[in-house]
């Protein structure tokens, strides 16, 4: 495994929080935020966060290399650096960009270190509420430097209250009677936040994973003891899995085996 100081890295976040995307939150100018694709927003502050980390977290450790996604968006071959031997900085310069765009505070910065197909590290930062979460294989996951534990309450799917995305509310729709209660705020940084922090039980997301997305909150949700898998399949996530599919995220194996049941079916009907 390699060795990493995870304190400077964290600093490294915050650094290119402050100086690239805080001070340009609520305050974009016109043709500073653009579509890449249909509800899929881009703006100045996503390509500069990205290239400020990029720079930072390749000098920190020399010999790696990134994978971003606004570079995968403009050049899908910059996947291929999966299959290389060198550590790998996996960057989402800011999850929950929609939220950025506008003016909501849901959104922050996601990083994982990944060397041969595994995640080693992950930093989850929450930017507007100063909200670190750092997770290392193996060893555990905190969140501002506390102990991180998912919550074990609740025992049946009708008991949870979950965090979902990749889907407007009317794919959700179909489960209500089914679970407690589910959220929606358009951040995978914030699902896999609540989840780890113990103030939700599950995250589902319906219809995409990505190595941005994913890499660093599933290693964050897994460190803090939660069990998380492709619906349907029941196969782990992989940091360079860019594919449609079902992600489910629960307290354990049980319990995620019961949403999978009240979940995939109906979801996936939506979807």
């Amino acid at each position: 495994m390699i060795d990493i100081d995870v304190e400077k890295v964290a600093d490294i976040l915050r650094e290119v929080a402050a100086s690239e995307v805080m001070p340009r939150f609520k305050n974009l100018a016109d043709g500073e935020v653009r579509e890449k694709n249909p509800g899929d927003f881009v703006t100045i502050a996503d390509e500069a966060s990205e290239k400020a980390l990029s720079a930072a977290l390749m000098a920190y450790l020399p010999g790696s290399i990134v994978v971003g996604e606004e570079a995968v968006s403009k050049d899908e071959t910059v996947l291929e650096r999966f299959k290389s031997e060198n550590p790998i900085w996996v960057i989402d310069p800011i999850d929950g960009t929609y939220n950025f765009a506008h003016g909501r505070s849901h959104f922050g910065i996601l990083v994982a270190l990944v060397q041969n197909g595994v995640t080693q590290y992950g930093w989850v930062y929450d930017a507007p509420q100063e909200r670190m979460a750092i997770a290392i294989k193996g060893k555990g996951a905190t969140i501002n430097g506390k102990p991180a534990r998912v919550r074990q309450s609740a025992q049946t799917p009708a008991e949870m209250t979950g965090m979902g995305g990749g889907g407007q509310a009317w794919h959700f729709e179909s489960i209500n009677g089914h679970i407690k209660g589910l959220i929606n705020v358009r951040s995978s940084l914030h699902d896999f936040l609540s989840l780890a922090a113990g103030d939700a039980d599950f995250v589902v997301h319906i219809n995409k994973v990505t190595p941005w997305d994913h890499s660093a909150t599933v290693l964050l949700a897994e460190e803090a003891g939660g069990y998380v898998r492709l619906a349907h399949e029941n196969i782990p996530f992989a940091p360079d899995m860019l594919r449609h599919c079902m992600l489910i995220a629960a307290p354990d194996e049980a319990r995620w085996k019961m949403l999978e049941e009240v979940l995939y079916p109906r979801l996936v009907k939506a979807a």
